[in-house]
């Protein structure tokens, strides 16, 4: 049921990137205006280095495009690419695209499955807080046998935009994504976000953004709102189920929960497909390649 407090309110959906990661986007914006949830709301774009043709594009699903600056003054600036922007940018979205009560940001390497989780983000921004999906779940490998490199990536991380100590405390707490939140243009956050992330980048460019989130929430005491897992799916945590009778990805754990939005993280945006255990049909019980792509790509 919709809030009565959205009836009148402006909200935009946000993503962004560069022209190599524009193939990813597309599939981001499409899925996202797939479902009635995602229509509803305004689109932007963060253009940090799109084409002419990849630009009209956009236009033409009626986005609004915003070429960043460089927010921050940093050592080793000069050697990142213009896609580094729509990290540090997102401190700054409401100056970016103002005028708008809530905010929907959704890295280019996500897309939606479930409109619900779109409303879900924004149910829980209205309250004050910060709504995002730590990366915990029953069926995550990083809280199984892979807790010894979640550690030492992430520690290292934490570690280096910080501090060990920060590091030794945090790396224990469920990472918080930055990769899809939701946030009330007028909430505190954003300053508090750039302020940490503004220090942390004069010592690291390592996942930098989303430490500086994690230190805002975790060490400062900014509220969030911790939503389900399905909401911001990390595919490489734990590669997705496929329901053949809904034709739908779903958790790879009983009951088998729809996933809302699938997240290509780290090297699963790269590769044609992955190895995913089917749930019933002809395959039921089998585990063959499937695409983690939006189906609906190839009518774009």
């Amino acid at each position: 049921m919709r809030h009565p407090a959205a009836v009148a309110e402006k909200t935009i959906a946000i993503t962004g990137g560069d022209a190599g990661y524009f193939d990813l986007m597309k599939d981001c914006i499409a899925s996202l205006q797939s479902v009635p949830e995602g229509r509803a709301l305004a689109l932007g774009i963060l253009d940090c280095g799109l084409t002419g043709e990849q630009r009209a594009w956009c236009l033409d699903r009626g986005a609004t495009l915003v070429v960043p600056e460089w927010d921050f003054d940093f050592p080793g600036r000069d050697k990142l690419k213009d896609g580094y922007k729509a990290l540090t940018a997102r401190p700054f979205l409401p100056r970016y695209f103002p005028g708008f009560d809530l905010y929907l940001w959704i890295d280019g390497d996500c897309w939606v499955q479930q409109g619900d989780a779109i409303e879900l983000f924004l149910e829980a921004a209205r309250t004050g807080a910060l709504a995002v999906a730590p990366e915990i779940h029953r069926s995550m490998r990083h809280y199984r046998h892979a807790w010894g490199e979640f550690f030492a990536v992430c520690g290292a991380a934490y570690e280096s935009c910080f501090d060990k100590a920060t590091a030794e405390r945090l790396v224990r707490y469920p990472m918080i994504n930055a990769g899809v939140f939701a946030l009330t243009g007028g909430a505190p956050h954003w300053q508090g976000w750039a302020t940490v992330l503004g220090e942390a980048l004069q010592r690291s460019t390592d996942m930098t953004d989303q430490m500086a989130l994690n230190v805002l929430v975790y060490d400062q005491g900014f509220v969030c709102e911790p939503l389900p897992s399905r909401c911001n799916w990390p595919v490489h945590h734990a590669t997705p189920a496929w329901d053949a009778a809904r034709a739908l990805f779903v958790e790879p754990a009983m009951p088998y929960d729809p996933l809302g939005i699938l997240h290509l993280t780290i090297y699963t945006k790269r590769l044609p497909a992955l190895d995913v255990r089917e749930l019933g049909g002809t395959h039921a019980g089998q585990i063959r390649p499937r695409s983690l792509r939006w189906p609906g790509r190839t009518a774009i």
